[in-house]
């Protein structure tokens, strides 16, 4: 796994996390220290093989997909696909 977070102009944290496993799936829970968190939503980016393309024939192959996290007690809790890049908003 990798992962780097960043705050933008308006304070909201983003965080980007790799799950670089190409067949397991990891959940994680990370501690949000000194922010209070409300709510978070995402984005997940992940496709069958780790080669895989889009074509004109199979333009979908490679699309980004909505993931669920949840925000509870100052955590945030989500499950990352294999093989997959997953973008994460925190309100606060």
């Amino acid at each position: 796994m990798d992962a780097i977070a960043a705050k933008d102009a308006n304070g909201k944290l983003w965080l980007e996390i790799t799950n670089l496993d190409p067949n397991q799936p990891v959940e994680i829970e990370a501690s949000l220290a000194g922010i209070a968190p409300k709510s978070a939503a995402g984005e997940t980016l992940t496709a069958p093989k780790v080669d895989s393309v889009n074509t004109f024939d199979a333009p979908n192959t490679v699309v980004p997909k909505a993931v669920s996290a949840k925000v509870q007690g100052g955590k945030l809790a989500l499950k990352l696909e294999p093989k997959s890049v997953t973008i994460v908003s925190v309100e606060q």
